[in-house]
């Protein structure tokens, strides 16, 4: 559904440039055929763009207001606050060799520990956790003032791939699909850390250890 509506306001904006180009060719303004064909393939563009660029700042800026982390309770959770809803994750093939892809995560609702994706069904880092399902990340430091930076090499992996699984998750946790309207039809990675290293410059480092609170 969300895919139509975006594919009807691209249909709209490309319909209108088109209504817009004639419009201005067949005033012929300049006199000049060939002249007023390129005026009007510049109009056109311009108004072909411009909405398009908004639209795409505009999704970036409420995607950035939702990713990450709404919930107020526990240390992680503060200081998932803190961060960029994005990271850096890290991602071994079977050769050991590793590879790192920024990614964008939401947290859970019910549990605190957890982190979830949402990526292609062929992208190669999908593979790479079937084989390999523990991984790592690291956030970005906040600000250099405080430099405030997430990062764990203790993250277990679990990938829901079947679309009536990946609808009964997002029932469950909504928020998922702030990552990817289309989520259901996607890979949701599922992170479950079992320890987080918090680095604050000014307060020093702090491990949160999840097994012992469970």
């Amino acid at each position: 559904m969300m895919y139509f509506k975006r594919f009807a306001q691209l249909f709209l904006i490309f319909f209108l440039a088109i209504l817009i180009f004639l419009a201005v060719f067949e005033t012929n303004f300049t006199g000049n055929v060939g002249i007023t064909f390129i005026f009007a393939t510049i109009i056109a563009y311009i108004f072909l763009t411009l909405p398009l660029v908004f639209l795409t700042l505009a999704k970036s800026k409420k995607k950035e207001s939702i990713v990450g982390t709404q919930n107020e309770h526990g240390d992680f959770s503060r200081y998932l606050q803190e961060v960029p809803g994005y990271v850096a994750l890290s991602t071994q093939n079977s050769k050991g060799i590793t590879s790192t892809t920024l990614m964008s995560f939401t947290q859970s609702k019910r549990h605190e520990n957890i982190l979830y994706m949402v990526t292609d069904r062929n992208a190669r880092k999908v593979q790479e956790m079937k084989t390999h399902p523990q991984v790592s990340f690291t956030s970005w430091l906040n600000n250099l003032e405080n430099g405030a930076r997430l990062s764990s090499n203790q993250v277990h992996v679990e990938l829901f791939e079947e679309i009536n699984e990946n609808k009964k998750l997002i029932e469950a946790e909504p928020h998922i699909l702030a990552l990817h309207e289309n989520a259901a039809h996607m890979t949701i990675i599922q992170l479950t850390c079992d320890s987080i290293l918090y680095e604050n410059f000014k307060e020093g480092s702090k491990i949160l250890d999840f097994r012992t609170s469970q």
